[in-house]
């Protein structure tokens, strides 16, 4: 299939464009700011298919709201009227449209209106008014307030907000990316379609998604997360949130505790989930000597070989458990059962742990206990 897609270098055309490049027997022509109605002209001779995503949000001259959004609509429909064969066309237009009257939405308007005007045997038409779409790959300070605000947090800068408890309605890019290729694989569609709403939306008042970006912006340096990462909106705005912060911030260190026997190194702390670490052992070493009332910790040998000795504190039965990272290894620790691990290696031994309840040094569920 030969899909055009207009605007392909603004934010929805990037995420498109990549996207479809890795499908099978998928074709693209892109049409953008250096190209010409000529090069339009060409591309829609060979397409079935148009997403029209080009257009103006933002510009101090109207006449280019009328160039971009309307004429430029225009043109590619008495275009695809030329052609003998049937083509579809996709539009990507504004929410905006039921609540404001400016330049921006007329001109979005008119070229709605165009489109259903000439909707007939060579053309057909889905038209969604998107809401607030945010992602990657967006412009700060031009179509999401999501990237404005992320880019500004991330780099400690004050942000304005004038509506701190208006609720707005967020769409992820991904979702309209699912959207659209949904509508390639259907090729059993009416001729005109307009879409208003979107299930899989978010709404959030501005002060609540302000403070979860500030606080995305601080976890990444406390390590503690209280957010829902993996799971809904949390995890598309953090996943969005990242990036737009500097270069420089794709690395940062973490504190350490180390001694003769090794090093502990906290990784990840979530509130539901406990946290994981990095435990390192030289070599003849022993860490642990401990017991926990309610705590267990699930150990994952990375590297190294030696052994766990476990104490039963009600009976004294004892339990001694060689490992070697080999055979990938999981021990774990058991409620009222003391623990040491030793390393009997000539290399540091690595592990990682994960415990189900974050480490609390006002109240640590760890007893000494010698073994």
């Amino acid at each position: 299939m030969n899909i055009l897609i207009t605007g392909y270098n603004g934010f929805i055309g990037k995420n498109l464009s990549f996207f479809l490049e890795n499908k099978k027997n998928i074709k693209i022509f892109k049409f953008g700011k250096n190209n010409n109605l000529k090069d339009l002209e060409n591309y829609v001779k060979k397409c079935e298919l148009v997403f029209h995503l080009a257009g103006e949000n933002r510009n101090k001259i109207q006449n280019q709201f009328i160039n971009n959004n309307f004429k430029l609509t225009r043109d590619l429909v008495n275009l695809i009227k030329k052609k003998s064969k049937k083509t579809h066309l996709i539009f990507s237009s504004t929410k905006q449209i039921e609540s404001k009257k400016n330049i921006y939405t007329q001109t979005k308007l008119d070229a709605e209106n165009y489109l259903k005007k000439n909707v007939g045997k060579n053309l057909s038409v889905i038209i969604y008014r998107f809401t607030n779409i945010f992602g990657k790959w967006a412009k700060p300070n031009y179509n999401s307030v999501i990237a404005t605000f992320s880019h500004r947090i991330s780099r400690n800068k004050k942000i304005k907000v004038s509506k701190y408890n208006e609720r707005i309605e967020f769409l992820h890019i991904d979702e309209v990316i699912k959207l659209f290729y949904d509508d390639i694989k259907n090729k059993k569609t009416r001729n005109l379609l307009l879409v208003k709403k979107f299930e899989n939306s978010y709404k959030i008042k501005l002060f609540d998604l302000v403070k979860k970006l500030k606080y995305f912006h601080k976890y990444r340096q406390k390590l503690i997360n209280d957010a829902e990462l993996a799971h809904g909106f949390d995890k598309l705005l953090y996943s969005t949130f990242l990036t737009y912060i500097p270069v420089k911030q794709f690395k940062y260190n973490i504190s350490s505790i180390k001694d003769k026997r090794g090093s502990f190194f906290e990784f990840v702390k979530s509130k539901n989930n406990g946290q994981i670490s990095i435990l390192v052992v030289k070599p003849n070493q022993v860490r642990g000597n401990h017991y926990h009332m309610t705590k267990v910790e699930r150990f994952l040998i990375l590297s190294g070989q030696g052994y766990f000795v476990f104490k039963n504190l009600i009976n004294g039965e004892q339990k001694k458990i060689l490992f070697n990272s080999a055979k990938q290894t999981i021990v774990e620790t058991i409620p009222g059962w003391a623990h040491n691990i030793k390393n009997t290696g000539k290399k540091d031994l690595i592990a990682i742990l994960w415990a189900n309840e974050n480490y609390n040094k006002d109240k640590p569920d760890t007893i000494y206990y010698e073994l």
